[in-house]
């Protein structure tokens, strides 16, 4: 019988329990009861659980900041922030309609990265904050700056474009002063925590200093940076043995203290300052809020790396980054170059080093039936700017009167159904014919016939599917957990887990495992992964950034293996003609019932009975329907 991991039965009742990993001498455990007596909710649960607590091990990890390391980004931040600041005030200056309000913004501002620096990134302000900020004489107005500034740093700082960004800076800040940076590519949970502490406490103190000093003396910044590192408030191993080597600035303020810098004198508020948007108008910004959105935890892991890498496609495409400068014909041009890219963008890491132009060019000398992007996708890229812009005008940022999305959709010159072609039987023997499943020459050389079998990802992931009719990123996404026996039958379950999520809510259901697999060793395969404790029992799969999915990382050899097999491939047969395969084949076997192949594959009920009130199939009526699919070879 199949196990989750951690996952064990005390009496009747199921509970969850891991041992701590190796912090100290002493075996520690975490355990939870889960409060169930069925066990596929308990694995359900269990996995979740070793998912987050896995995270919460990788955030107590060690840092790998030196205090030089430290110093060195510290003095970066500072430097960057006031020259930054000075840049705003001296184009302000230039600018008579924001001389009203300013100021106002300057001192919410300062005020904001005093706070985080003193008490962490809390983006509400304290009703014990705002009564010391009143006694100072700050007016309503001024703390409803404050409010919506704290909310916008806070969630800039801890977005995950802002994350990307501080890891960038910092590599280049420390290369610059200590030459090759010793910062990891992926730094630890705790060196970003690191890292983001001394980017807070950076810029506020760039900012008091460009309160208090008209002209700052840029030293200052090397001397603060050495006094913070050397502050007995930073985390143990931080401290110098060399204290005192440089004049140092006064000494901080106590945290528990609120010291409020000082405020500069500012006109009335007026209607432009009403108008101001606290919310960062870029266009990456805007989509990580609304990813980050709790109440929209509906959207799917793909939808949101969609949104994700559509706002940079466009950037890219157009130049623009701010969501209200984006008119009617930045979304024409945008939709203009969909339809002009190659039909396979995105597919090769190569067109991530490349810039939209050079792809264009590229893709005049390509024949015409392999460029431009399906009406499907060039709408979905416009869609998703739908609920951007619904969301850019619920934050109260600008956005032109004159867009008309309808306008510029692309129409469908296919019936769904006729969209993508489905493998016949006799394909389906052809294309495992090909060296990746009867030999090759060796894991680069894929598809030159030899005698080695690599039974990886790409091996794996189309048998999956011909064997069942999942979806490409249900069956490479899979992880070890979600594998099963139920009532005696080996069974994997296609649900949200750590890697991905499923496309709706028919399409969460337990897949028999055809004995083919069995027998070419998947489960053998699976229990590898398990044993490793690997997240996915692909993990060659895994992507390497927020818009790469599992399936990209086969696309190249899957697409030439199609090639190869079927002399180009003129009818344009894909991953997902396996499933149409699945559901053409079994439709015409009358041994088959309709709910037996809808809970296979994942669709929903054909009436409101069979959604509300059906129960779904067992494993000992869905394993012969599996079986009906012919061996492959």
């Amino acid at each position: 019988m199949g196990m989750a991991t951690h996952l064990f039965l005390r009496g009747t009742m199921w509970t969850w329990r891991r041992r701590w990993p190796g912090f100290s001498t002493k075996t520690r455990h975490l355990q939870l009861s889960l409060r169930t007596h069925d066990r596929a909710i308990a694995r359900i649960l269990a996995s979740r659980l070793t998912y987050e607590s896995n995270r919460m091990f990788d955030a107590i990890t060690l840092g790998e900041l030196s205090p030089a390391e430290a110093k060195a980004w510290l003095e970066s931040v500072i430097r960057t922030e006031l020259h930054r600041v000075e840049r705003q005030r001296m184009i302000a200056r230039l600018d008579p309609m924001s001389a009203a309000d300013d100021p106002r913004y300057d001192w919410a501002t300062a005020q904001a990265w005093r706070l985080f620096a003193e008490r962490g990134l809390n983006p509400a302000l304290s009703p014990a904050e705002a009564r010391t900020l009143d006694a100072e004489g700050a007016s309503a107005p001024d703390l409803a700056a404050l409010a919506g500034m704290l909310d916008l740093l806070g969630r800039d700082v801890t977005s995950e474009a802002g994350v990307n960004k501080m890891i960038a800076a910092a590599r280049e800040a420390l290369s610059a002063a200590l030459g090759a940076p010793k910062l990891q590519e992926r730094p630890s949970a705790m060196t970003i925590l690191q890292l983001r502490q001394f980017l807070i406490a950076g810029k506020a103190a760039a900012w008091q200093a460009s309160n208090a000093m008209p002209d700052p003396h840029l030293d200052w910044a090397r001397d603060f940076a050495l006094a913070l590192v050397q502050s007995p408030r930073l985390p143990e191993g931080f401290s110098t043995s060399t204290p005192g080597e440089v004049p140092l600035p006064a000494p901080l303020p106590d945290p528990g203290v609120i010291t409020p810098l000082p405020r500069p004198q500012m006109a009335p508020l007026g209607a432009s300052a009403l108008q101001r948007p606290l919310f960062d108008p870029n266009l990456l910004a805007l989509v990580e809020r609304i990813n980050a959105d709790k109440d929209r935890k509906s959207i799917k892991i793909d939808t949101r790396k969609q949104l994700v890498s559509g706002a940079k496609l466009f950037i890219a495409a157009t130049g623009v980054e701010r969501v209200t400068d984006i008119d009617q014909q930045h979304l024409k041009y945008f939709k203009g170059v969909l339809q002009n890219l190659p039909k396979s963008y995105g597919k090769s890491p190569k067109d991530s080093e490349r810039s939209i132009a050079e792809i264009l060019e590229r893709a005049k000398t390509l024949p015409e039936d392999q460029v431009g992007l399906s009406a499907r996708t060039i709408n979905g890229h416009l869609d998703r700017f739908s609920l951007i812009f619904r969301v850019a005008r619920s934050e109260n940022l600008k956005i032109s009167g004159d867009i008309q999305i309808e306008l510029l959709r692309v129409r469908e010159t296919k019936r769904a159904r006729d969209k993508r072609a489905a493998f016949s039987p006799e394909q389906v023997r052809t294309l495992f014919e090909h060296p990746i499943w009867t030999g090759s020459t060796n894991h680069k050389r894929r598809h030159v016939p030899g005698k080695l079998v690599l039974k990886d990802g790409l091996f794996w992931g189309p048998l999956l599917a011909a064997y069942s009719g999942a979806r490409r990123e249900e069956v490479l996404g899979l992880a070890p957990e979600d594998f099963d026996v139920i009532e005696e039958i080996p069974c994997y379950h296609i649900r949200d887990n750590a890697n991905r999520g499923v496309k709706t809510l028919s399409s969460e259901r337990i897949i028999p495992i055809h004995p083919h697999l069995v027998d070419l060793g998947l489960l053998k395969h699976v229990a590898k992964a398990r044993a490793k404790g690997e997240r996915a029992i692909f993990p060659e799969l895994i992507s390497t950034n927020d818009t790469e999915s599992f399936g990209d990382k086969i696309f190249y050899n899957w697409d030439k293996a199609l090639d190869i097999q079927f002399d180009g491939n003129p009818e344009g047969l894909c991953f997902h003609s396996f499933r149409h395969y699945v559901i053409s084949f079994l439709k015409r076997d009358a041994t088959v019932t309709d709910k037996l192949r809808r809970d296979l594959v994942g669709h929903v009920g054909k009436d409101a009975h069979d959604e509300n009130y059906d129960e779904a199939s067992t494993m000992t009526a869905l394993l012969p329907v599996v079986e009906r699919l012919p061996r492959v070879f």
